[in-house]
């Protein structure tokens, strides 16, 4: 998966992965030597799912964002181009990243989405934050329980945030990228004549899996 010069132009970066998808790696080649060197390395005795990917090279600082299911759970990583050696765990816990919206290289923060991070709520509803590169900071820009999906403003400063369950109609709010502090009630749908037709919302419900525990 691509070939990434460096500023310098002496060396490159190319992913390497192997057949079967049971090692995964960022490599870098140097264009003096030829000698190649692993960067990032991801093994699994089953399956790395190269398919939910992020990389985002750091050229200013020589660092990485990269993502990882490495201890089961989709979370970002942030490497030492260096020393191929990991800085530190971006985010953390039993609960998934889905994906990256923004990385601002000048504040060190990332935008993201994830879900499963609320206790008792279904774990597939999405949700925006945002982190520091360092792993503090961590802001839900989208509070309300929902399926939220935004849109952001050319300069990431403002979002505009639709969600809705379903058995809760959609409703969207614009808000602020820097905390997530609503500033204007935009819309609210209105299904005064979709219930006037009889329609009933779905009822939402929780079972246990054939093991009794999941």
């Amino acid at each position: 998966r691509g070939l990434d010069w460096s500023a310098d132009s002496q060396s490159l970066l190319f992913e390497y992965n192997q057949r079967g998808h049971q090692v995964y790696r960022v490599l870098e080649l140097s264009a003096q030597t030829g000698q190649v060197r692993t960067i990032i390395n991801e093994t699994s005795p089953t399956f790395v799912n190269y398919t939910r990917y992020f990389r985002k090279d750091l050229p200013k600082t020589n660092e990485i964002i990269w993502m990882s299911e490495r201890d089961n759970w989709n979370h970002l990583y942030l490497y030492d181009r260096q020393t191929g050696s990991v800085k530190k765990q971006i985010t953390k816990g039993e609960w998934y990243v889905r994906d990256i919206v923004h990385v601002d290289e000048e504040m060190r923060t990332i935008l993201f989405c994830a879900s499963g991070m609320v206790a008792n709520e279904d774990p597939y509803l999405v949700r925006y934050y945002k982190i520091k590169f360092d792993g503090s900071g961590l802001t839900c820009l989208t509070p309300e329980e929902g399926m939220h999906q935004a849109v952001f403003s050319a300069d990431m400063k403002l979002m505009v945030d639709v969600y809705s369950l379903v058995n809760v109609a959609p409703v969207a709010k614009l808000r602020s990228t820097a905390d997530g502090k609503e500033l204007m009630l935009l819309e609210k749908a209105d299904i005064t004549h979709l219930l006037k037709a009889g329609w009933q919302a779905p009822e939402p419900f929780v079972a246990k899996a054939r093991d009794g525990q999941t």
